[in-house]
């Protein structure tokens, strides 16, 4: 596949491997790749989701196996969370493009079928976004005593379907 001048970065004469890469999947390479190791350890955390993943823990595990359940569950869970986060680093290093969930299913699914997954993968974004707004919705309500009915729930999920659409 022939590089595209345009793709390459005016920064350096030379494009990297990288850039090529890029190029070829028809990108120009804009990403800042130097990090302060505390960046990187920032970037880290967020991916992982440490606070919702300890508010999960003490919510199931206190009342059902307590501290043995809370220590011997992150023992057993972290090293298959761990696989899925390298699988993740390694699809984002071959293929670095910032719709990389929708992309990556595109572009690993058979043919016959990627477009349903492609979009099953953007519709659970929408979906979780959809459960995010109503919690809020009911924290922020004056008794927190707010329960979206089904009505709401697909009224917020359809809203936010169309302005993907329209953006």
């Amino acid at each position: 596949m022939a590089m595209r001048a345009s793709a390459i970065s005016e920064l350096h004469p030379q494009p990297s491997a990288d850039e090529m890469t890029l190029a070829e999947l028809g990108y120009k390479q804009e990403f800042r790749r130097e990090f302060t190791p505390l960046e990187a350890a920032g970037l880290a955390f967020s991916y992982l989701g440490v606070v919702p993943s300890l508010i999960s823990v003490l919510f199931y595990a206190i009342p059902n196996g307590g501290p043995f359940a809370m220590v011997w569950g992150w023992v057993i869970t972290c090293p298959f969370i761990m696989c899925i986060g390298l699988a993740m680093a390694e699809l984002a290093s071959a293929a670095p493009t910032s719709g990389g969930l929708y992309y990556w299913t595109y572009s690993l699914a058979s043919p016959r079928c990627r477009n349903f997954l492609s979009w099953i993968v953007g519709s659970s974004v929408n979906w979780a976004c959809t459960i995010q707004i109503t919690a809020a919705i009911g924290i922020a309500s004056s008794d927190q005593a707010y329960v979206a009915t089904n009505q709401q729930l697909y009224g917020i999920y359809a809203a936010l379907v169309l302005s993907n659409a329209v953006l």
